[in-house]
């Protein structure tokens, strides 16, 4: 059954200016752009200046499957569903007849898939640095992107996700979803709601709310918080809790302050009770790979009672210094992203500049079971995966 979903009545950017593309009379604003992708269901985001009709076409190999509502719309939502786990699905959008872009993206792996991401943030200022680090993740071609926050300076002000984040991540965010968390930042309005109107996002906790939230993808399970406002205690206590349910053999969690940072911020006094607070869950619940952002800079900790922190806000906006602490293992001021590549038990990480150089990278790997893989529906050919596995060659500081 195809479903559609459609939130929120906005106005259209109110004090900015905005990149209009004029396609037969229809008046393409924003997107499209994909939210909350599954296995098997995805969202397509787009925006028009006069309201009209929604239509997508898509499908597996070809536009075979439609899905028209009447509206008239200006904010066109349209959730595709019965997708197929792990499969490139082609889409088109259309407005009152008018086809205004067309795309595919990627379903959410199977657990026996293989799956890259990229990682940025600290990068809404429409600089010529965020652009050069986009044009780096659009040449990576991850099947997901995390934000780590600050989407938008210098308050997260409505006007600003069109300069700041739909146009530098235009082609990017049509073919990926971005997962954001809010950042300080973007708090600075009305506590993030125009961050929580530009994004939809999965709702799985307690209080049925975008701020923080969980999913799957391959054999991982991410966990985006929010703790601008300190760590409350349920969601502490949904933290916990999601943790420990998910059978997903990697975790990674995704917030915006950093609890291990060797730039200004993470001198701050505040550190060292947010740290005691957190790092014990982190711990106890065996998770692989904190991200974070809120210094301008990239820096890998070394294993902390084995959680790996990295700090990765070199999105675009101005850069800070890093003062190595004892627990770095690498820091760096610099523009970047984090690419990373998943492949069973194997976690490769690499800090990648917009010209492409690998300045830094890790592999992780652990002891789990590869799930089997489901047998194929169809008698078709079946492609083993008992032979050589394909490991990349990185760089390893000495």
């Amino acid at each position: 059954m195809v479903e559609a979903a459609r939130r929120r009545v906005r106005s259209l950017w109110p004090g900015s200016l905005v990149l209009l593309f004029l396609v037969a009379g229809v008046t393409l604003t924003r997107g499209p752009y994909l939210q909350s992708v599954t296995g098997t269901s995805a969202i397509l985001v787009w925006r028009t200046a006069a309201p009209g009709s929604s239509r997508v076409d898509y499908g597996v190999g070809g536009y075979t499957t439609s899905i028209d509502l009447p509206g008239p719309a200006t904010e066109h939502v349209v959730t595709l569903a019965d997708l197929i786990t792990g499969t490139e699905v082609l889409y088109r959008v259309s407005t009152d007849g008018v086809e205004l872009a067309n795309g595919s993206f990627r379903t959410a792996a199977a657990p026996d898939q293989p799956f890259t991401f990229t990682v940025v943030g600290d990068s809404g200022t429409g600089s010529r640095d965020q652009y050069a680090v986009a044009d780096r993740m659009v040449a990576l071609d991850p099947q997901l992107v995390l934000h780590t926050g600050d989407v938008v300076y210098p308050d997260g002000q409505a006007s600003g996700y069109d300069p700041f984040f739909f146009q530098p991540y235009q082609a990017l965010a049509k073919r990926a979803p971005i997962f954001p968390v809010l950042g300080n930042h973007d708090y600075n309005s009305q506590r993030g709601q125009p961050y929580l109107d530009a994004f939809y996002l999965p709702q799985n906790n307690p209080a049925h709310t975008e701020r923080y939230y969980s999913f799957d993808w391959g054999n991982a399970h991410f966990t985006a918080l929010d703790f601008n406002t300190g760590p409350d205690a349920k969601q502490l206590e949904w933290l916990k809790n999601d943790l420990a349910a998910t059978d997903k053999p990697w975790k990674f969690v995704f917030y915006h302050q950093a609890i291990y940072s060797s730039g200004p911020h993470g001198h701050e006094d505040w550190v060292t009770a947010k740290r005691a607070l957190l790092a014990p869950i982190f711990e106890q619940a065996k998770v692989d790979v904190v991200f974070n952002g809120h210094d301008h800079d990239y820096e890998r900790t070394q294993p902390i009672n084995g959680v790996l922190y990295i700090v990765s806000g070199g999105g675009g906006g101005p850069l800070y210094q890093v003062n190595p602490q004892p627990f770095s293992a690498y820091a760096e001021t610099t523009y970047h992203t984090v690419f990373a590549t998943l492949d069973g038990c194997t976690l490769t990480l690499q800090a990648i500049k917009p010209d492409g150089t690998v300045f830094d990278a890790t592999t992780l790997e652990k002891t789990c079971a590869i799930p089997t893989p489901e047998p194929t529906a169809t008698p078709a050919a079946i492609i083993t995966l008992d032979g050589p596995c394909f490991l990349p060659v990185i760089w390893k500081k000495a």
